[in-house]
Order: structure tokens, then sequence, then C-alpha cells
């Protein structure tokens, strides 16, 4: 399935990100409640793969070219100090 590797490959988070993307398209159409269910959850794993390696989900569909995800930048510490 993947090579292991220490650290997650920026390009696997570009295309774990299209696939969180896709699963918008499911908004408007009928499912059961477990699938539902099941597709929610399959979601948020996936976007917590992201979020784990300090990216987020763009959701801006403005402009030809937008990256797919962004370098989460709430992760940062609050103070100037460095230890």
């Amino acid at each position: 399935m993947s090579n292991l590797a220490d650290k997650t490959e920026y390009r696997a988070l570009c295309i774990i990100a299209r696939m969180v993307k896709e699963f918008e398209r499911l908004h408007c159409l009928d499912m059961t409640v477990t699938d539902d269910w099941d597709a929610t959850g399959a979601r948020n794993l996936l976007e917590g793969i992201i979020e784990t390696n300090g990216y987020k989900v763009n959701y801006d569909r403005k402009g030809k070219g937008k990256r797919t995800i962004l370098k989460d930048e709430s992760q940062k510490p609050n103070h100037n100090y460095i230890r």
C-alpha cells in the first residue's frame, strides 16, 4: 500500500486532501444513516492525518492552481521567547 517512513510525504497529504474534498459531494445525495456515519468517520480520519502533520485542507474554490492543503499556522506557540 505505501512505503513506511518517519514522516508522511507532502504529496501523500495532498492526495488525502483531495479525497477529503470529494466527501463534500455526498451532502446532497441520499444515504442510509449507517453509510452516512461511516462516510463521516472516514472523512474525519483522513482530515486527522492532514492535521497531525501540521496542515489543514484548503476549501477555497477561488482561482486556478490553489493549494489543496495549507500550513496550519494556528499550531504555533503564542510566546516570543526561545528555550
